[in-house]
């Protein structure tokens, strides 16, 4: 057989398409899809983005007290050398803490076990708590050094959760991306979604009013080289005597959000539309708003209390759910 036509075959050859799903990976499900030229191409970006995930929970797993920011989060007041991928996420964190004056912010996981105490006592937060806690978040929580080093400064527990999962999905994409013979790499971990090559696909996003996963979707959106991520507070949240709280809470205040239901977001790349999810549902409409039209490359939908929905200015249209 002539090598023009081995070419040929070659390439009329159909693509291979692998998909994977993965329980309890980065604290939930990982689904990998991958389109490549051969099932054995396929395979390699699987394991090189399943190895990816494996280095990187080693430095950002906080319930493993033998990581990177385990350890870190042990020694307050002391500086100590940090890994690259480490100081990274610090860094895009300050930002996103400094762009939303505080809405968005690693201690917001000190607030959340104190409304998580009160849902088990039946009794909000004491107020004095709120306050004492609140006027620690305003101060930096770390502080980064030029030589790669960090110093902690909070004595209350912190969480990089909403913005390190959406990191981390976008390393393990580019990685497997990055393979010979791949055209396309979907990776979700738990609703936080990177996709880049082929045409893309169309994604579901969840009613915010609804926990039943066989309920109708919400809208559907076309997502092409690039990422997704929601947050909702309808069905998450504490029971304290008879009121119902959500899970998310503004760092400014110390309370529950209210204002804000569902958010959708698209973005370049995962990391950001994890952050500015979570800070959209703190910020409230206009501000949410102003702050996604401002963020280049990027669009939300937010779903108030009422019901309503209110696009950012590159929201597309909405596409009918088939």
């Amino acid at each position: 057989m002539s090598p023009s036509l081995i070419t040929l075959l070659s390439v009329l050859r159909p693509p291979y398409r692998l998909r994977s799903v993965y329980e309890r990976l980065l604290g939930t499900e990982v689904e990998i899809q991958v389109v490549a030229r051969t099932r054995r191409q396929a395979e390699a970006a699987e394991r090189a983005a399943l190895d990816e995930l494996e280095r990187l929970s080693a430095v950002f797993n906080r319930f493993d007290p033998g990581s990177e920011l385990s350890r870190w989060l042990a020694r307050p007041g002391q500086q100590t050398p940090l890994s690259p991928e480490l100081q990274t996420v610090l860094v895009l964190t300050d930002g996103w803490r400094e762009v939303t004056a505080g809405a968005f912010h690693p201690g917001a996981d000190a607030l959340g076990k104190l409304w998580q105490t009160a849902d088990t006592r039946g009794q909000e937060p004491a107020a004095e708590s709120l306050a004492a806690l609140v006027r620690h978040l305003q101060s930096a929580p770390w502080m980064l050094h030029d030589d790669g080093s960090a110093t902690l400064h909070a004595a209350y527990p912190l969480g990089l959760n909403a913005l390190a999962k959406g990191w981390i999905v976008d390393r393990m994409v580019e990685l497997a991306w990055s393979l010979p013979g791949i055209r396309a790499v979907m990776i979700n971990a738990g609703g936080d979604l990177r996709t880049t090559g082929g045409r893309g696909l169309e994604v579901m996003v969840a009613d915010p009013f609804t926990a039943r996963d066989d309920d109708p979707p919400l809208v559907q959106v076309h997502l092409q080289n690039g990422a997704l991520a929601s947050s909702g507070s309808a069905y998450r949240g504490v029971q304290v005597g008879d009121r119902w709280h959500s899970h998310l809470i503004d760092p400014r205040s110390g309370l529950p959000v209210q204002n804000v239901s569902g958010v959708t977001v698209t973005a370049p790349d995962c990391a950001t539309a994890d952050a500015l999810a979570t800070a959209l549902s703190v910020l409230g409409l206009q501000a949410g708003l102003t702050l996604t039209d401002g963020t280049p490359g990027c669009a939300a939908l937010i779903i108030t209390p009422d019901g309503q929905r209110h696009p950012s200015t590159l929201w597309p249209p909405d596409v009918p759910v088939r």
